[in-house]
């Protein structure tokens, strides 16, 4: 089960029902198409981010309806920043699991939103897919989708068909249908977005990455497995070749290494050390999460298929990873603060990496 780019690591193939907002891409900044934070609430803001961030909600909470409050006596409930104070509250609310009063706030900043900004401007968008996450997590997947899918027809009006904002939009909804067995509908999203990130990111962008773990566990689902194994081989193939160089007879992929101890399984009086492959996964500092997770997608499915020792080669190369190369205090991670700013489809006036 596949997670719709989850706050963390998006491509944990673990819980279906949680998505999470798209962050903004670089493209959008350059159009000024996000929705920038008034200067009145960037200190509180960042204020709310740090108590949130340590778990200190009772703290956060009371500050975030305080300044509601406040905001509602000076500028009038129907303000745009009446609906970004709410975006945030909402957001705070949801990581505490309190998705219907989340809902209600969500709701409320949307129609705030359409009547100041218009029902296309891309703080809608934003708030619209907020929503649909929400309601993603609640399982209510047939609500969310038709949210999902006007935040979709929005950013390709104002962004463009081909705009990597578009894509992240296009998974989401890609994931809303595949937990409604739409299975069609959901390789059409996948391989549309995969184009996107490949043509306006390049082969080597995380996203194209974790889109291919995402379209491959929806061809697992309708048991293509061939077709599942070929992307989790390409994705392997190509960090390894960004690390390693062009693949030679002296320079294999970890996959092909698996495969080949399978295949001579029968003349290895022991288990054969595997020389550096059991740490090239070290190299692979950009989206070594992702990695890690189609060793460990790729193990299952040899595993399925009887292929254990070629399993047991990934998934002990994915728990070296896990254990030397990937600890949380070394993997970049996106902060809070970043996350928050995202969701709300926010710019800062910073540049934001893409995620």
């Amino acid at each position: 089960m596949v997670d719709l780019f989850p706050d963390d690591d998006h491509e944990d193939n673990r819980n279906s029902k949680s998505m999470s907002p798209t962050p903004p891409s670089q493209f959008a900044q350059q159009v000024n198409a996000g929705y920038e934070i008034p200067a009145r609430l960037r200190t509180l803001h960042n204020l709310v981010i740090q108590y949130a961030s340590q778990g200190r909600y009772e703290v956060a909470v009371p500050l975030c309806k305080q300044a509601l409050e406040d905001l509602e006596k000076t500028s009038g409930h129907d303000h745009p920043d009446v609906a970004t104070m709410l975006n945030i509250l909402a957001l705070v609310y949801r990581d505490q699991n309190k998705y219907k009063e989340a809902a209600n706030l969500l709701n409320d900043a949307l129609s705030i939103r359409e009547k100041t900004l218009g029902e296309n401007h891309p703080a809608v968008a934003a708030t619209l897919n907020n929503l649909a996450v929400l309601y993603g997590k609640r399982g209510k997947y047939r609500e969310a989708e038709p949210l999902c899918k006007r935040a979709l027809c929005i950013r390709e009006a104002v962004l463009g068909r081909d705009h990597p904002d578009v894509a992240k939009q296009l998974n989401n909804l890609a994931l809303l249908c595949q937990n409604q067995n739409k299975y069609e509908e959901v390789e059409q999203y996948y391989q549309r977005a995969l184009e996107i990130y490949e043509n306006k990111l390049g082969p080597d962008d995380p996203n194209v990455a974790k889109t291919k773990n995402n379209l491959a566990s929806c061809y697992l689902k309708q048991g293509k497995y061939k077709d599942a194994e070929t992307l989790y081989k390409q994705v392997l193939t190509r960090a390894h070749e960004r690390e390693f160089g062009t693949i030679d007879g002296d320079n294999k992929p970890i996959w092909q290494v698996a495969e080949e101890r399978e295949e001579n399984k029968h003349l290895q009086k022991e288990n054969t050390p595997y020389g550096e492959y059991g740490g090239w996964h070290k190299a692979a500092k950009v989206d070594s999460p992702t990695v890690t997770t189609t060793l460990k997608n790729l193990g299952a499915l040899y595993r399925r298929q009887g292929k254990y020792e070629a399993a047991e080669t990934l998934e002990d190369c994915a728990l070296r990873s896990r254990k030397e190369g990937t600890s949380p205090a070394s993997e970049p991670r996106m902060n809070l603060k970043s996350k928050l700013f995202n969701a709300l489809g926010i710019n800062t006036g910073g540049s934001t990496p893409h995620q």
